[in-house]
This record gives structure tokens, sequence and C-alpha cells, in this order.
């Protein structure tokens, strides 16, 4: 027994102590709840002083640990009934991920008939189609924080059929309810590369925090893309001069019918093309690479989508044409987390 902590305080102390031994962390708080017809400031008061108490003891017992009111990683709070609830903050790691399959995704596509516990219709997995991005890193990352599940915050995403090339993609992985906190990123890619095989590639892993989190889904990044053209005859003989003036377009898009249900069919928003090359042929079509600002539909851009996409490629070219396959080949922005280039396989 402390002498210097009354009894009251000593049980609670002896509390967070027990509920403490799983969790890896540096920083905590402690709360005292607040039932909801009891004013704040009658509950500081009463409650101040013994947080103090408690506080001071465990930054006593718990040397290099530091108490954090902001954004502490476990926070201990102290019910009516003195049981103490840990509620653990996610952990974030960060990386670059590159799809080499046209028939994966990115995020995990949960079979919402069965909440993702898995079902004869889903084969038992739980998903309609993976593994995905996030699945690949998921295993390996649970397994060696102890979380519950993740989130996965990607800089945008691209179809399941389209590949992501180049440097790859910035994500942030938000894992949560970790028990532990200290872990070796390169252990955990070797892990995510058994699994991705010639799938994908995952890598330039690193510990993050909210921020990067946040930044990697507000920033607008323009894109470059690779598509394969499919025209309905052959190119004019100027079909290069035609396709490069397409830089510097400002291009009105209407929903694409593919998307119209899920996010209204008559949004208009203009998105502008910066780059534009016509490449030549290549395996019985043709290649086209293009610049565009964040959010541009660019199959609607090579097809013009029924008109529903102004200007087009099919519109420069004067023929009906649709794109076969498309590659993101560069996101044009450095994540913060980055010191130098990801890593490379």
């Amino acid at each position: 027994m402390t002498t210097s902590i009354p009894p009251a305080p000593q049980e609670i102390l002896d509390r967070i102590l027990a509920a403490a031994v799983p969790y890896e962390f540096q920083t905590f708080v402690v709360g005292f709840s607040r039932p909801e017809d009891y004013l704040r400031e009658d509950h500081e008061a009463r409650f101040r002083a013994l947080k103090v108490a408690v506080g001071d003891e465990l930054l006593r017992r718990w040397a290099g640990k530091e108490v954090d009111f902001g954004h502490p990683e476990v926070r201990f709070d102290v019910q009516a009934d003195l049981t103490v609830r840990v509620k653990p903050a996610p952990m974030f790691i960060a990386g670059r991920y590159r799809k080499l399959s046209r028939g994966i995704p990115a995020t995990k596509w949960i079979h919402h008939r069965c909440r993702g516990q898995g079902c004869d219709a889903c084969g038992f997995t739980g998903t309609l189609c993976g593994p995905s991005i996030q699945e690949m890193l998921e295993g390996p990352v649970l397994a060696a924080t102890g979380g519950l599940s993740t989130l996965f915050h990607g800089l945008g995403r691209e179809d399941t059929d389209v590949r992501m090339l180049g440097r790859g993609r910035p994500f942030v992985l938000e894992v949560h309810a970790p028990l532990r906190r200290r872990i070796d990123p390169q252990a955990i890619a070797a892990a995510v590369a058994l699994r991705a095989e010639e799938l994908a590639w995952i890598g330039g892993l690193r510990l993050a925090d909210r921020e990067m989190a946040r930044a990697v889904k507000t920033v607008r990044a323009e894109k470059t893309y690779r598509a394969l053209v499919i025209p309905e005859g052959t190119p004019p003989a100027d079909a290069a001069a035609r396709a490069n003036a397409i830089a510097g377009a400002l291009v009105a898009q209407t929903s694409p019918t593919r998307v119209a249900a899920r996010r209204g069919r008559d949004i208009v928003r203009s998105r502008r093309v910066l780059e534009s090359r016509w490449l030549g042929s290549f395996e019985g079509g043709w290649l086209w690479e293009v610049r565009a600002e964040a959010g541009t539909y660019i199959k609607e851009l090579v097809s013009g989508d029924e008109g529903r996409t102004r200007p087009s490629l099919a519109e420069a070219l004067g023929i009906p044409c649709h794109c076969a396959a498309l590659d993101v080949l560069e996101i044009h922005w450095d994540p913060p987390w980055e010191e130098a280039a990801p890593d490379s396989p």
C-alpha cells in the first residue's frame, strides 16, 4: 500500500494499473464519468483532487510516461461503480501501394447480406471482391498491434479494374484499439508481401498520425493516366494533334451513367485537362496519356459518355471510342511523412 494515497484513491489506482496491463502507451489521461444530471462544475470540484492524486502516483509508477489531456494514447475512464473503461486511441500507419491486378479493390467490399460475417453467397469470406489492399495490410498489422479493426484512408481511389502504378498511391491505415504501439514496419511489410504476391506492392510503411490521415482525405492531387483506347474505325491521320490539343481544356462532366444511381444523375462538375499525349497504336488499340485535375472521370473523358462529358477524346477524334484499360501512372503529391522516396520492390 502507498501511504501517501487515501484508501479510495488506492482502490482506483489498483484498478487502473490492472486495466493498463495489456496496453503499450506513452501518454495517458484519467477521467471520471459524470452522470447526465450532474453539473460539470460540481463534478470537477468533487473529483479534481482525486484525479490529481491518482495521476501523480501513476506518473511515479510509470516512469517515462506523460499525461496528455489533448491526444492521449490511452484514456482510463473511472465509472461510478469504480470499474475502469480503457479507451485506446487509434494508431496510424502510412505508406504507398501499387495495385498490379485489375481484379482487386483498394478497400474491403463488405457483403452486406451477411454483414461481413460470411455466408454461402460470398463463399464465407464476408466480402464481395478481394483480397483488397486493405485486407492484405490488415492481417499483418492487426497481428503486430493486437488491434480490433482497421479503416483505410487513401488519397482518392481507382476502380477495381484500374491498375495503380508509378510511385503508388499514398494511404494511411487507421488501427482501432491497438494493444501494442511499438511495431516494426519493415517486418509488417515483409508479411504483407507474402500475401500480396504478384497482385500488389505495398511499402514505404511508417508510423503516422491523425493529421496525416486527414491530409490524404482532403488533398486534391492531380493525376496522370494511361488509357488503352479502342476506336470504332481508324483514327484520323492527325489523331495525335487532335488528342494533344485537349491539353488545357475545361471539361464539363455530368455524373457518369455508371455511377449516377449512387452519386446523383444530374450533378455537373468541371475539371481541367493539364496534359495530353497521343502515344500511338498498341495491341489492337491506341495509347493516350493524360494528366488531369483530381476527380476527373477518365473513362468518360475517353468516350464522352453519350455527350455527358464534353469535350472528350471521342469528340476530338470524330469517331466513337471507349477505354478498354486504364492505369494510374502518377499521383502528383508528396506525403508529409515521406522524407525520401518510398521503398521499391
